[in-house]
């Protein structure tokens, strides 16, 4: 059965818009406060899903 549409215009924040506060692990494990690590300047922010389960 195929999944429905989706609107992905609805999802996430808008291009320009601040990106919500976020803290993540690193590779090592530290935690990295982006608006923090990137001091004002422009971010590319990518999301990818691990093939490990």
């Amino acid at each position: 059965m195929p999944l429905p549409p989706r609107d992905f215009d609805a999802i996430g924040p808008k291009e320009g818009q601040r990106f919500p506060d976020v803290r993540l692990s690193d590779q090592t494990g530290a935690l990295v406060d982006l608006h923090e690590q990137r001091a004002g300047r422009p971010a590319l922010v990518v999301f990818y899903r691990s093939a490990e389960w």
